[in-house]
């Protein structure tokens, strides 16, 4: 089996480029419903492709495995990807075109970023700016050669998370931040290498 899964997905402001430069050959490629296309825009041949195909064409002529979903179910098709995904056992999963568009679908693709923290699989969501990722309690998170990015932390599906921030411009230590304050927004990394631990709590973390 191949070590890292990548999840297309259809947001329409999809950036080709990023699909170019990160999906690798040695990627299991999955295409969330029509994010085929922009696979095939990128000359990346996808594994197999998962999707109710409500908003885009059924993949005509496709030399890969194709899983339709009912349009009534409960999960997003990226979700189910995500899903099937640690069903093979992937423990590592990149999603890209999952941001932009719909408010409502980035918001989900957040809570699909929980689940996989909540299941011991190492997941991010890449696009042309930013590098979104999610933590539970006990997680530890280094950031390496990133010195001038900027680095925002947000409780996620709690009140409040518990969090040390290392190689930093605002440095915290056990620091406790709260769902209805705005106290984790636009850090900055300080250092060529920076800690983020997560003592309590959920957080979905941004690299921009």
């Amino acid at each position: 089996m191949k070590d890292r899964c990548v999840i297309i997905g259809a947001s329409p402001v999809c950036d080709i480029a990023v699909i170019k430069n990160h999906v690798h050959e040695s990627d299991f490629v999955v295409c969330a419903d029509g994010g085929y296309q922009y696979a095939l825009k990128a000359d990346r041949k996808p594994d197999l492709i998962i999707g109710d195909f409500d908003s885009s064409e059924f993949p005509q002529n496709m030399k890969c495995d194709i899983i339709k979903l009912p349009v009534h179910k409960d999960d997003t098709d990226t979700m189910y990807c995500v899903k099937e995904c640690m069903k093979m056992g992937f423990k590592e999963i990149l999603l890209l075109g999952m941001t932009g568009g719909r408010l409502d679908h980035t918001f989900a693709n957040f809570c699909t970023l929980l689940c996989t923290a909540e299941n011991a699989v190492h997941a991010k969501i890449l696009d042309g700016e930013n590098t979104i990722f999610a933590m539970t309690k006990g997680m530890k998170e280094i950031i390496e050669n990133k010195k001038g990015h900027i680095f925002s932390i947000f409780p996620f599906g709690c009140k409040s998370c518990q969090v040390t921030l290392d190689g930093f411009e605002y440095p915290l230590n056990e620091g406790t931040v709260k769902v209805n304050t705005v106290l984790g927004t636009s850090n900055s990394v300080i250092s060529d290498h920076a800690e983020i631990i997560l003592h309590d709590g959920n957080a979905i973390c941004i690299l921009g």
